[in-house]
């Protein structure tokens, strides 16, 4: 009989602690001399496989990675009081949920299949920071024809620092993110999950700090800051497709979307009961603080937006709104397509705007927002029909 056997009937009726149903597992314990960080991180998680559900705590130390740490159902992750950071030219994330069938002829591609999972949580405790190489790997672009760094949305799900697909039930909560190549966080066709008091600090092109992509659907993001060189939080449901390269796109963004040529739903890829709670935006370029963009016939709705401050001093002027829907980015856009949006204590200090729809929306209310820049205006709207303001 083996552990699982036993803890789902062997010991039936009887009252066991439950550190023994959930146990607690140190990486710190399968670390030596001998063993790379990596090395050590894949020994505590392979020793911990028997159980079912299990904790998984790294400490103590600094840890420099070569690879993803992947992280299986019903697991739970601490990092308390440390750096997980990569090693010089990793190409990789740093955590993914680990249920990717991946090509062996295309690593960096589509997966050939990702099964569902759920029961992820990645907790930062104490301090605890994510950070990404000091040098980038490169790599020829192939329609571009030149050697790049591979930094920015152009080289696909690899240079997320954490990336979550097709999950249910999770939680990431409790880190700061340094040295991103690209956005910290994307999430695709995820569903029930929690995303709180994350600090992001980015330089890099595209260097948002959350994306919540196709698919996703009930999640609660909460307690979110940061000074980034893109959106903080994007709420995004474009897709490049299915073929790449693709233009400039070598690998694909959301490693899920293999499912479209599988001639999935286009149901199944809207965006919907978002809550995000509680956000401070700094930046020095274009971006917004939560942004919204729906497009392709991908619908976004039933989000509510609530406490989203700019975080810029009011001499640095040259973001254009706070909350917002872009211009361009695809096509496919239908009026409407974004809809039954609440948007709740909105403050801008340097915005030009502090909400700007660019797309024609329907039933959307925003209600108490606070512009503070002198030439600024509150609600900027390409048609005002699907909108209603309050106390603005």
């Amino acid at each position: 009989m083996n552990l699982n056997e036993i803890f789902a009937g062997g010991l039936a009726g009887t009252k066991l602690h439950p550190k023994i149903i959930n146990p607690v597992f140190y990486v710190r314990d399968f670390s030596s001399d001998s063993k790379s960080d990596s090395q050590s991180i894949r020994d505590c998680f392979s020793f911990a496989s028997a159980f079912e559900s299990k904790t998984i705590v790294i400490d103590t130390k600094n840890w420099l990675i070569d690879e993803a740490i992947l992280v299986p159902q019903n697991t739970t992750v601490i990092v308390d009081g440390v750096t997980i950071k990569q090693k010089d030219r990793v190409f990789d994330n740093i955590f993914r949920s680990d249920n990717f069938m991946l090509n062996e002829k295309d690593l960096n591609g589509f997966p050939l299949e990702i099964v569902p999972l759920s029961g992820i949580r990645i907790i930062g405790k104490n301090g605890a920071k994510l950070e990404g190489p000091d040098v980038n790997a490169t790599m020829f672009h192939p329609t571009q024809k030149n050697e790049q760094e591979l930094v920015g949305d152009y080289w696909g799900w690899r240079g997320l620092q954490i990336c979550l697909s097709m999950v249910s039930q999770f939680e990431v909560g409790g880190f700061r993110f340094e040295k991103q190549r690209g956005w910290a966080i994307s999430m695709d066709r995820c569903k029930n999950g929690y995303l709180h008091d994350l600090f992001f600090k980015s330089i890099v092109k595209n260097g948002d700090g959350i994306n919540v992509r196709l698919g996703c659907h009930d999640l609660l993001i909460e307690n979110i800051s940061g000074i980034t060189s893109d959106d903080l939080i994007a709420i995004n449901s474009v897709t490049v497709g299915i073929t790449y390269p693709s233009n400039q796109y070598v690998y694909p963004l959301d490693p899920s979307s293999y499912l479209m040529k599988k001639g999935e739903d286009i149901r199944e890829r809207d965006i919907y009961n978002i809550v995000v709670d509680g956000v401070v935006s700094a930046t020095e370029l274009f971006s917004q603080g939560v942004a919204l963009l729906s497009r392709q016939g991908h619908k976004i709705y039933n989000v509510y937006l609530n406490n989203v401050a700019d975080g810029n001093p009011p001499s640095l002027s040259k973001r254009l709104a706070i909350v917002g829907s872009y211009q361009g980015y695809a096509s496919g856009y239908r009026a409407g397509d974004l809809h039954t949006i609440r948007i709740n204590n909105i403050v801008s200090t340097s915005a030009e705007k502090a909400i700007v729809f660019n797309d024609v929306v329907a039933d959307v209310w925003i209600n108490d927002v606070v512009q503070k820049r002198e030439n600024g205006v509150k609600v900027s709207a390409t048609d005002n029909a699907g909108i209603t303001i309050t106390n603005s």
